[in-house]
């Protein structure tokens, strides 16, 4: 098992290299050098061949032009000369190479003390025809050092080659890592995430510059507008407070508890609209913690059943494998009485609390959402039309999808029921 985990380990570790683009893209690069390399000393030593064997050729006609049948006693170690109709003697080869008027001879023993002849059939002095040939092991053993100096100098520059090209990926890979690191950060919502590249050697550190003036920028604005709507809330929550306590020396009557129960909707908007900024403004893994999601829908069944019984419903529970993730609780508390509270509101009589895995959320049968608005509903302050004679803020998703992101979970939408045209609305958080 040990053995097992550390290779999941390393692989998990080396699986970056199999997704590197610069990597691969010198990777590339080195392979197609080496190929270039291969063929050109390929074709290099054919081409070589060819011409010593061309001028072995020559000399061997220069030398048998030059020389009379009648004046040559016999074969020797260093040159062979025999008319056409004299060949007893020879090995089998040689007799083939006549036939094809020359070549070159590979013996499987030694003849003349030399395994490997250069064979040509041409015209003596005297215009006779005759084979002549000479041994050539040493041109060949001279081909094959150059080939093996050849392929080995290739085997190192191309060994060098992927050598600078991997160090060199791997330097542009951490850039690129830090980028998409930043990128992940800013997306989760730490703002304060930089690539921190002072050095502007290339494109990649160009990048890396905007990036950072980037989110310095989306920083300041973003800042700008959590300070601004949370000023504005809080600002307004100390006269809210005041006519609402204005409002309760006023005598008892329909009037009074109209407007009293109208500021208590504005408080809850302005403490929610608060909530929001204080969710979005939060960063790091502070008060994080493992929460064990099928005991906590468990609490969150015995906290609110009471209360969804009060309303005249009925709230289920549907746990099947849920799985710890690390959380703020207090969020999801806060996430999860959203969704039963819009349940509640603008459910049918079923409420479903659910954990499967790594996700949890609330499923209601009431009359669902169209799926082309899924994205509109989590918008904040937005309220559908058929939402708009029921109680309500527009908050209650705006909150949840803050939750979400603030987790780096996945917010999902889907029909309860797909089998009936929009028969409720199941919200998940997936923290897979």
């Amino acid at each position: 098992m040990k053995d097992m985990s550390l290779a999941n380990r390393v692989t998990k570790r080396l699986g970056w290299l199999r997704r590197s683009s610069t990597l691969r893209l010198s990777l590339l690069l080195s392979v197609i050098f080496a190929v270039g390399m291969a063929i050109t000393i390929f074709v290099a030593l054919e081409v070589g061949e060819d011409a010593i064997e061309q001028s072995v050729d020559e000399t061997l006609q220069a030398l048998a032009g030059a020389t009379a049948l009648e004046d040559v006693e016999g074969d020797s170690p260093a040159m062979i000369l025999r008319s056409l109709d004299d060949l007893d003697g020879l090995p089998q080869p040689f007799r083939r190479a006549v036939d094809r008027n020359g070549g070159t001879v590979d013996l499987d023993r030694n003849f003349q003390r030399s395994e490997t002849w250069r064979v040509l059939v041409t015209d003596d002095s005297n215009g006779d025809p005759i084979l002549i040939a000479v041994p050539v092991e040493d041109s060949d053993r001279a081909q094959e050092l150059l080939a093996g100096v050849l392929w080995t100098t290739a085997a190192l520059v191309i060994a060098v080659t992927l050598a600078i090209g991997f160090g060199t990926g791997l330097l542009a890979q951490r850039r690129l890592v830090r980028i998409n690191d930043t990128l992940h950060r800013l997306g989760t919502g730490d703002l304060c995430a930089r690539t921190g590249l002072k050095r502007s050697k290339d494109d990649l550190d160009d990048i890396a510059h905007e990036l950072d003036r980037t989110a310095s920028e989306l920083e300041r604005l973003v800042a700008q507008a959590r300070h601004l709507s949370g000023s504005i809330a809080h600002d307004l929550r100390t006269p809210l407070a005041r006519l609402r306590a204005r409002l309760e020396d006023l005598p008892e009557g329909e009037e009074r508890g109209a407007a009293l129960e109208e500021a208590t909707r504005m408080t809850g908007v302005f403490d929610t609209i608060m909530r929001v900024a204080r969710i979005e403004a939060a960063q790091g893994n502070d008060g994080f913690e493992p929460v064990a999601l099928g005991q906590f829908v468990d609490e969150l069944a015995e906290t609110f059943g009471p209360v969804v019984e009060d309303a005249g419903k009925t709230l289920t529970l549907d746990t099947d494998v849920a799985s710890t993730v690390m959380a703020d609780r207090q969020m999801l508390v806060q996430a999860a009485a959203n969704l039963i509270q819009n349940a509640l509101v603008h459910g049918g009589k079923d409420i479903a609390l659910f954990a499967h895995g790594s996700a949890f959320g609330v499923a209601d049968n009431g009359a669902g959402v169209p799926s082309e608005q899924y994205d509109e509903v989590i918008k904040p302050m937005v309220r559908l039309d058929a939402a708009r004679s029921s109680e309500g803020t527009g908050l209650g998703l705006a909150l949840v999808r803050a939750v979400a992101d603030r987790h780096g979970a996945k917010l999902i939408l889907a029909q309860n029921d797909p089998d009936q045209n929009l028969k409720g609305l199941r919200v998940t958080l997936n923290f897979a």
